[in-house]
């Protein structure tokens, strides 16, 4: 579950670049921005938040009732530095740390995956309760096992997912699943080609496990700023994308 210092490090000094946290961050700003419209009083839990680039991004666009819980201590501590109100807690054990109905959204980006299938479906039944009725869970999952890599052994990633995951998980509880989409599609071969590659250097035992990193660090600009626009061209061809390395979605609470 925990990912070391040196990861985190790289991740708050990249979430405010990197081209895949724009990205995601603007989708997740987007489907709040479509079910509440301008109100920017809603009440927003961010479960898993990292070192808190989500949480400071949406601060920036007016929405400060939110809050945020990590199981890291490093995490936490980063958040610290940005001032946001973070707590550190265990997201497979929080059933008692929130009130029953108390978030209007609730943001859990790139966790579930170091779990099994049964404590998936827990966290998502914990994730309701704590949920207002007409709620929304927003969350980012990577996808496609075909995509598996050395950035998966570096975060901890025990397993990728399909939709039809994440249907199996919901299949009891009171939240339906109204929009989701893969992505990046146009940026799938390139991302595609690199995980193979690496593939084959763990089969080869060629590859350092102990010195293994995520893909979070940023490129130089004018690669960094392509990939971007490549995926925000893709935003416009496809309403849902049919494939890339990360799974979005939306869940809503039903009555």
């Amino acid at each position: 579950m925990l990912i070391n210092y040196d990861e985190y490090r790289m991740m708050y000094e990249a979430e405010e670049k990197l081209w895949w946290y724009r990205i995601l961050h603007e989708k997740v700003l987007k489907e709040i921005q479509n079910r509440f419209h301008e109100n920017k009083q809603i009440k927003i839990l961010d479960a898993g938040c990292g070192t808190g680039g989500l949480m400071s991004f949406l601060i920036k666009h007016g929405y400060e009732n939110i809050q945020g819980f990590d199981y890291s201590e490093d995490a936490v501590s980063f958040c610290k530095e940005r001032n946001l109100d973070v707590q550190q807690t265990d997201i497979t054990n929080f059933e008692d740390k929130f009130a029953t109905n108390s978030f209007d959204v609730i943001v859990n980006d790139d966790v579930v995956y170091q779990f099994d299938n049964s404590t998936i479906t827990n966290i998502f039944h914990t994730f309701q309760s704590i949920l207002k009725v007409d709620g929304i869970i927003i969350t980012n999952n990577n996808a496609f096992n075909v995509f598996y890599g050395t950035h998966d052994i570096a975060v901890g990633g025990n397993q990728r997912f399909k939709l039809s995951d994440f249907e199996k998980f919901l299949k009891n509880l009171p939240l339906k699943i109204i929009y989701h989409t893969y992505w990046s599609v146009l940026l799938s071969p390139l991302i595609l080609g690199v995980r193979l590659v690496q593939q084959i250097q763990l089969k080869l035992n060629l590859i350092d496990l102990k010195s293994i990193k995520s893909d979070v660090t940023v490129p130089a600009d004018f690669v960094n700023n392509f990939f971007y626009q490549v995926v925000k061209l893709e935003e416009k061809l496809f309403k849902k994308g049919f494939f890339g390395s990360s799974l979005f979605l939306v869940l809503r609470k039903k009555l």
